[in-house]
């Protein structure tokens, strides 16, 4: 039996090894780019590669915050302390956006069962805990800071809402151990002023501001470590040993934030005021423009508009100011002070001067008409003093703050934060944890119900007859 002898063309054989080689060539090609674009991509920042689809945002970081790690200029690194495996997904969300924003923050989970005695280094420091270290300065974090419960909502309805706090904790943290200096907040007493409560002292607290009573009467002077004086709605006027006390202290380059009650007559306070170029506006402010003040209320209640400058760079743009029953401040054009609006009136408010004894807000003939300034900054390059005078004796009570969700407390966190030079920081607002019901505004309600209810059947009916005489027709 002969055996075949077959043999394949060159050409055929040479184009099946071209065309494999080909194909691993162009396979090894397509899994190096798949490797280069994973890495890329996993070096990208979260935010750019992971979207935030929370319904408040959980991740998506404030202006506030993006500001202050665009400026770190010293490397802070963050110790998350959780066992792996049980690592609290939304602060690693929230630690991988701050690290993807700046180059001077990174973190690192520190497994308590892997290292059993790091925590020791920190007071405070537990599991859950986030350690802030910058240099030899340190913030704990504990997992209450990061988490909230509303006890009201749980002691009434039985039901707890945690709320999210973790970037507020986080910002106020590294805002802290980067700070390279302490300021000392003096806060005038003996003339029935109204001392700050907890939400503005905690707003203060965050910007490294520590703030302490004076009583000018017993004291005798202003101490060397002051970094600003605040003088908070006198019920009544300063002496004139206090008066000179001040004056001195401005002449040489002290800072100075005052808010009077125009019903209280405070002629030496006044005079504090004139030295540096304000005076009042006599009458009351009544506002016309409805945005500029809240519904239902008295139209002396006002919402005025926020000036966007490095004074109030600190109050989140979200944020309202809130300064219920207020008189307008004029300057003086020939002073030596340089005059910045923060606070105003709507374009078409008025100034009530008869308002002692009106029985409506109608205004008079003679009442001036036009944008009244509520709190001016003074500022004198040549001598470094800084004066801010908001004339309303209610912007810094604490339920008018909470009426605009600390609005007000920001504003004066960030007043004292340009005083001192310092960089802002403010206040962010704790993010909701609970889903959000949807609901239907009524005049939505009917159109909708006629859509479902009606539009809707008559159509599909419709629809369904012509595809039925089409078919038949066929």
């Amino acid at each position: 039996m002969k055996k075949l002898n077959i043999k394949l063309p060159q050409g055929g054989s040479k184009r099946a090894l071209h065309s494999g080689m080909y194909a691993s060539v162009l396979a090894v090609v397509v899994l190096a780019v798949i490797i280069l674009v994973n890495l890329v991509i996993r070096a990208l920042p979260t935010k750019y590669t992971e979207y935030d689809i929370s319904t408040t945002s959980l991740f998506t970081l404030s202006d506030t915050t993006e500001n202050l790690l665009h400026e770190l200029n010293a490397d802070v690194t963050a110790y998350y302390l959780a066992e792996s495996g049980q690592e609290d997904a939304n602060i690693t969300r929230l630690l991988d956006r701050y690290a993807g924003e700046s180059s001077h923050f990174s973190w690192q989970q520190r497994d308590p069962v892997l290292y059993p005695t790091f925590a020791q280094q920190y007071d405070g420091a537990s599991a859950g805990s986030v350690v802030l270290v910058c240099g030899d300065n340190s913030d704990v974090l504990s997992y209450n800071d990061m988490y909230e419960m509303d006890l009201e909502s749980y002691y009434t309805t039985g039901t707890a809402n945690y709320s999210f706090q973790a970037e507020n904790a986080l910002t106020s943290g590294i805002a802290k151990v980067t700070r390279t200096a302490a300021y000392q907040l003096y806060e005038l007493t003996g003339h029935g002023e109204t001392a700050l409560s907890d939400d503005f002292t905690d707003t203060l607290s965050n910007a490294g501001v520590t703030v302490t009573s004076l009583n000018l009467t017993t004291a005798g002077s202003i101490p060397a470590d002051v970094s600003a004086v605040l003088i908070n709605a006198p019920g009544a006027d300063l002496t004139d040993a206090e008066t000179k006390i001040l004056k001195d202290y401005v002449a040489n380059g002290g800072k100075l934030f005052v808010t009077t009650d125009f019903t209280t007559g405070t002629p030496n306070l006044d005079s504090v005021l004139a030295d540096c170029g304000m005076a009042r506006q006599p009458g009351l402010l009544i506002e016309t423009d409805t945005d500029h003040y809240p519904y239902g209320y008295p139209q002396t209640y006002l919402l005025p508009k926020l000036a966007g400058n490095d004074i109030t760079a600190g109050v989140s743009q979200s944020m309202m100011i809130y300064t219920p029953i207020a008189q307008g401040i004029t300057t003086n054009d020939d002073s030596e002070f340089a005059f910045t609006d923060l606070l105003t009136t709507g374009d078409n408010a008025y100034s009530m001067e008869n308002y002692a004894t009106a029985e409506t807000a109608q205004k008079a003939d003679t009442d001036p008409e036009g944008c009244f300034a509520v709190a001016v900054a003074a500022d004198n390059s040549a001598t470094g003093a800084r004066v801010v005078w908001v004339n309303c004796p209610n912007l810094l009570e604490s339920n008018i703050n909470q009426a605009v969700s600390g609005g007000n407390a920001q504003f004066l966190g960030s007043v004292v934060n340009w005083m001192n030079g310092e960089q802002t920081t403010a206040v962010i607002n704790a993010k909701s944890m609970s889903a959000a019901s949807l609901s239907v505004p009524t005049s939505a309600a009917i159109p909708l119900g006629v859509l479902f209810t009606l539009v809707l059947p008559i159509v599909c009916i419709i629809a369904g007859a012509v595809v039925c005489v089409v078919r038949r027709r066929r």
